[in-house]
C-alpha cells in the first residue's frame, strides 16, 4: 500500500511539474508575441555579441567570390555592422546569415519578377500580422547555431572520420546476452551486465566530448529540417515557390529524420518538466550510446548532402529577412522603392537611416559630385548616406528617400582609412592601395562603379596631393564610372569643372558661435572656417590674427608669407 501511495506521489508531482512548465512556456510566448509586435516598427537596437556577429558572416564566406560582394574597406567606411544590426529582426542562425549575405550582395542584374515578388511578400507581411508572427515563431524556435556558423561545423563535419557500427553493437549484444544469462546463471548474467554498465559509463564522456562540437550543428539541422516541414505546410502564397522547394529538399534529406533530436539534442533545459524526461533520457544514452550512434550513422548523409543542406538553409534565411525588411520600412518615417533606370541618379530628401535626427538632401547628376564645403559641415555623412541607399536600393528594395532613381552599380568606396600598423604601411600608401582597387575594377566588369572617395590623397603635401588627385577624380569621371568625391582642396573645383558637378556644404555664424545646417548646396564652398573655430575654440588673438592674414595673402598672391615680411 505504501508503494502505491509513495508511486501515486510521484505521479501527481510530476503532473504538477509538466503543468506548471506549459503554463511558463505560454507566459514565455504571450511575451515573445508582445515583443515582435513592438519591435516590427523600431529599428533593432539589440546587443550583438562578438560571437554572433561572426557567426552572421557564415553564409557570405560561404557563397563569397560567386557574384560581386560589397569587400571589407567599403563595407567598413559605411558602418556596416551597425547597419545590418540596427535593421535585421531575425531570431534564427538562417535569418542572421541570410540577411548578412544579402547585404554584402547586392544584384547587378535587372529581374523584374524577383522585383514584384519582393514587393508583393514585404506588403503581405505589413498586412497579416498574424501570419507574420507565426511564422516569427516557427524561426524562433529554430534558434541560432550557439559560437559559430552552420558554415563552419560543415566544413569541420566533412572532415571527421565515421565510426563502424560495430563499434557501438557489440555493447548492446553483450547487454542481451548479459539478460539471457541471468535465467542460466545469475552471477554471470551479473557480472556481463555489470561490465557493459562500467564500461559504457566509463567511455561515454569520452566519446561524447570528442563530438560535442558537432552536435550542436547536428542540433540545428535537424531544427532546420524540422522548421522547414512546418514552415512548407502553412506558405502563404507569396512563399508558394519556397514552400515548394522546402518540400522537394525536404525529400532529399529524408535520410536524416527529425525523430533524432531528441537523442542528439542538449541534455537538459530551462525547463522543469523536461529536464526530468531530460534526465532519463540521459542515463539511457550512457547506457546504449544511441545519441553517439546516430550522429555517426548521420554524419555521412550531412557530409554527401551539404548542398542541400545550404540551399534549405538560406531558403528560411530569406523568408526571415523578408519579414526584417518589412519591419525596416515600418521603421522609417518615408521610404523609396528604387527605379532603376540607364543612366545618371537622382536621389529626393536622402536621409542617413542610423542618425536619430537626420537632415534630408537632394539632388540629380548625370557625371560625378565633387564635394566642398567646411570642416565638420557633413560632407563624410552625405557621402555614407549615399553610399548606403544605393546598397539598399539594390539589396532590399528599401531606400531612405523620398525617391531613388539610378543605375546597378558595383559600390566601392577609400573614405575611413588608416595605418596599418601590422605591415608597417603608412596612411598614404593605405589610400593609395585602396584608391587602386577601385581603378582596377573598373576594367573587370561591364557594370558600373559607383564610388566614393573623401578627402582624396590626403596623405601628402599639397602640391603634389593637388596634381595626382586631378588626375585620379579624371580617371574616376569616366563612362564606367559615377564617382562621389570630397574634398578641402578648392582648387579641384576648376580643375575638374568639366567632369563633376560641383556641390558643397557651409557653416553659418550666429551670436559668435558656428551652426551647420547640413544642407548640400550648388556650386563650391567659398567659405573657410578651420581658422574661425579657433578663434571660438579660444585660442590666442595673435594666433588668429596672423593665421587669417597668412591665409589672405595666399588667396590673393598665391604664395606664402609670414610676419616678419608682412611689409
Amino acid at each position: 500500500m505504501e508503494y502505491l501511495i509513495l508511486f501515486g506521489a510521484l505521479i501527481a508531482f510530476y503532473l504538477f511539474v509538466v503543468i506548471q512548465g506549459k503554463f511558463s512556456e505560454r507566459k514565455i510566448k504571450k511575451y515573445f508575441i508582445t515583443r515582435l509586435k513592438k519591435e516590427y516598427n523600431r529599428l533593432n537596437d539589440a546587443e550583438y555579441s562578438s560571437e554572433r556577429m561572426k557567426a552572421a558572416t557564415g553564409m557570405y564566406e560561404w557563397h563569397k567570390g560567386e557574384s560581386f560582394n560589397i569587400d571589407d574597406i567599403t563595407w567598413n567606411d559605411i558602418d556596416g555592422d551597425r547597419l545590418y544590426k540596427s535593421i535585421n529582426h531575425c531570431y534564427s542562425s538562417a535569418g542572421d546569415e541570410y540577411f548578412y549575405y544579402r547585404m554584402r550582395t547586392p544584384v547587378l542584374t535587372e529581374n523584374r519578377d524577383d522585383f514584384c515578388k519582393n514587393e508583393e511578400i514585404y506588403a503581405y507581411m505589413k498586412e497579416h500580422e498574424e501570419e507574420r508572427i507565426k511564422f516569427q515563431l516557427l524561426f524562433a524556435r529554430m534558434g541560432r547555431t550557439g559560437k559559430f556558423s552552420l558554415y563552419r561545423y560543415l566544413e569541420y563535419l566533412c572532415e571527421l572520420p565515421g565510426k563502424k557500427a560495430i563499434v557501438f553493437i557489440w555493447p548492446w549484444i553483450l547487454t542481451i546476452l548479459g539478460i539471457i544469462m541471468l535465467f542460466i546463471n545469475v552471477h554471470i548474467g551479473l557480472i556481463i551486465l555489470a561490465f557493459v554498465i562500467v564500461y559504457q559509463n566509463v567511455t561515454y564522456m569520452k566519446k561524447k566530448k570528442d563530438i560535442e562540437p558537432y552536435l550542436v550543428s547536428f542540433q540545428y539541422i535537424l531544427r532546420m529540417l524540422d522548421t522547414a516541414e512546418k514552415v512548407a505546410k502553412v506558405v502563404p502564397e507569396v512563399w508558394k515557390a519556397e514552400g515548394e522547394e522546402l518540400k522537394s529538399l525536404r525529400k532529399s534529406l529524408k535520410d536524416i529524420s527529425g525523430s533524432n533530436i531528441w537523442f542528439v539534442s542538449s541534455d537538459y533545459s530551462a525547463n522543469a518538466a523536461t529536464d526530468i524526461v531530460s534526465g532519463i533520457l540521459m542515463f539511457f544514452k550512457m547506457l546504449t550510446h544511441v545519441d553517439l550512434f546516430i550522429f555517426y550513422r548521420m554524419l555521412g548523409t550531412v557530409s554527401t548532402h551539404t548542398d542541400e543542406i545550404d540551399r534549405m538553409n538560406m531558403i528560411l534565411g530569406k523568408m526571415e529577412t523578408d519579414i526584417s525588411v518589412s519591419a525596416f520600412r515600418q521603421a522609417l518615417d518615408y521610404y523609396a522603392v528604387p527605379v532603376f533606370t540607364d543612366k545618371g541618379m537622382k536621389i529626393e530628401e536622402a536621409i542617413h537611416p542610423l542618425i536619430s535626427e537626420p537632415v534630408a538632401n537632394s539632388f540629380e547628376i548625370s557625371k560625378g559630385m565633387l564635394l566642398t564645403g567646411s570642416n565638420a559641415s557633413g560632407k563624410s555623412t552625405f557621402l555614407k548616406t549615399v553610399a548606403i541607399c544605393a546598397l539598399l536600393a539594390q539589396t532590399i528594395q528599401t531606400v531612405p528617400a523620398r525617391e531613388y532613381v539610378a543605375e546597378r552599380y558595383r559600390i566601392f568606396s577609400s573614405m575611413s582609412l588608416r595605418d596599418d600598423l601590422e605591415s608597417g604601411e603608412s596612411y598614404y600608401m593605405v589610400e593609395i592601395r585602396s584608391i587602386k582597387r577601385i581603378l582596377e575594377a573598373v576594367e573587370e566588369d561591364d557594370v558600373k562603379v559607383l564610388c566614393f572617395v573623401d578627402e582624396v590623397l590626403r596623405g601628402t603635401n599639397t602640391v603634389e596631393r593637388i596634381a595626382a588627385a586631378s588626375e585620379i577624380m579624371r580617371s574616376f569621371s569616366g563612362e564606367n564610372m559615377l564617382c562621389f568625391a570630397a574634398t578641402h582642396d578648392i582648387e579641384l573645383t576648376q580643375l575638374l569643372a568639366d567632369v563633376y558637378d560641383n556641390y558643397h556644404f557651409e557653416e553659418e555664424i550666429e551670436n559668435n558661435d558656428i551652426l551647420f545646417p547640413y544642407k548640400l548646396l550648388k556650386g563650391p564652398a567659398n567659405t573657410r572656417n578651420a581658422i574661425k573655430l579657433l578663434s571660438l575654440m579660444g585660442y590666442p588673438d595673435s594666433l588668429i590674427e596672423n593665421a587669417e592674414w597668412m591665409a589672405g595673402c595666399f588667396m590673393q598672391e598665391g604664395e606664402w608669407r609670414n610676419k616678419e615680411n608682412r611689409a
